[in-house]
Parts: C-alpha cells; sequence; structure tokens
C-alpha cells in the first residue's frame, strides 16, 4: 500500500505539480479513502520527502556505481558526470519531484531543502573532483569555486535535458553530454579560475554603467 500511494503521489506531482494534487486525489488514483493514507503518511509533504530521499539515494548509489569502474580519477569525473544526466533524463518525473517541487517545504526554502539532502552526492563530487585535480596537476587544484561550476553546469543540462526531453532537428544529446564535458575540461585546464581582481574590475564596471 505504501509503495502504490508513493507510486501515484509521484506521477501525479510530475504532471500537475505538488501543490495541486491532494491526499483525496491521491486516494482516488490507487482506489482507496484518503483515510487510508494517513495510516501510513501524516501529510502530503511526507510523501514527498520520502520520494525526494528515495531519489536521491538513487543517484548516490548511481554514482558510486559508475566511480568504482574507473580507477583513474579524470575518467571517473567525466563519467559519474554522464551518469548523473543520464539517470536525470532516464527518470524525468523521479528529477521533477525533487527539483520542481514547491518552493516552501515545510518553512525552508527549496535551494536550501535540495542542497541539505543532496549534500552527500555533492561531497562525493568534490572530492573527486580534488582528486582529479591533484592527479592531472591542475593549478588552484583546492578552489571548491571550479568544482561548483563543473557541477551547476552538468546538473544545468541535465535539468534542460529533462524540460525540452527530445527535441527535433537538435543535436544528438549524447554529442551535446560529450561535447560540454570536453569543453569544462579544456576550461579547467586553461583558466581554472576568475582571479578576484578581474571580478572587482567587472563589478565596478557594472555598477559605474548603473549608475
Amino acid at each position: 500500500m505504501r509503495g502504490e500511494i508513493l507510486a501515484a503521489a509521484s506521477k501525479m506531482f510530475a504532471d500537475r505539480g505538488y501543490e495541486a494534487v491532494t491526499l483525496r486525489e491521491i486516494a482516488k488514483e490507487i482506489g482507496y479513502t484518503h483515510a487510508v493514507i494517513y495510516q501510513h503518511f501524516p501529510d502530503k509533504w511526507h510523501i514527498l520527502v520520502e520520494l525526494s530521499s528515495e531519489t536521491i539515494g538513487l543517484l548516490i548509489q548511481n554514482f558510486d556505481a559508475i566511480a568504482a569502474e574507473y580507477p583513474v580519477p579524470k575518467e571517473r569525473l567525466f563519467a559519474t558526470s554522464r551518469g548523473l544526466i543520464q539517470f536525470c533524463t532516464a527518470h524525468p518525473q523521479q528529477f521533477r519531484n525533487v527539483f520542481f517541487g514547491p518552493e516552501n517545504r515545510n518553512g525552508i526554502r527549496a535551494g536550501q531543502y535540495i542542497d541539505n539532502i543532496g549534500r552527500p552526492l555533492f561531497q562525493r563530487f568534490v572530492q573527486l573532483f580534488f582528486e582529479v585535480a591533484k592527479d592531472e596537476g591542475l593549478p588552484s587544484k583546492d578552489d571548491i569555486v571550479v568544482a561548483h561550476t563543473w557541477w551547476y553546469t552538468i546538473f544545468g543540462l541535465a535539468t534542460l535535458m529533462v524540460i525540452q526531453g527530445v527535441v527535433p532537428d537538435r543535436p544528438d544529446q549524447t554529442l551535446v553530454v560529450e561535447q560540454t564535458i570536453a569543453t569544462l575540461w579544456a576550461g579547467v585546464q586553461a583558466v581554472p579560475r576568475l582571479p578576484k581582481s578581474a571580478i572587482t574590475k567587472r563589478s565596478g564596471r557594472s555598477n559605474a554603467s548603473k549608475r
């Protein structure tokens, strides 16, 4: 019964949005009264919590399984980056529930909530990135900003692909993924990070133009 509730809620949240779905509608979808749901979940929020935790857990398992296959850090980074995108596009329903859910999550903003539950995954990625930097002799190898930049780009591409799906007359998604990883790698080698002086100068020009 718990599995039926989660499966129905997952599809309905992804299709219609978390806010638009009620417990009565979830119960109706599986052929029961909403009182049955209260035997397993105190409210709709706890259903989303379990769905989110389950998806993050699968992402971590996927990351660990791929990482174990590649002893060379650079190859491991590339493979886990591909794996993240492939998992998200293969499970768009689960992805939408976690990352496209409500902004207010039981008093916590969505970004902070996602960061909290996704931290074990991100920490794995950062550790791997630092291993790559050390193994490849990259400059600024201990700079967390570079790791964030890689993560944001890969995750952003995954999000875009989930939103768009397969679009006719667009380049093959696999080629886009490979080009993105190759471009990121070239950028990391050539320009490991923006100097703080450059950021300050750009901000100054921006503020001057506003004035």
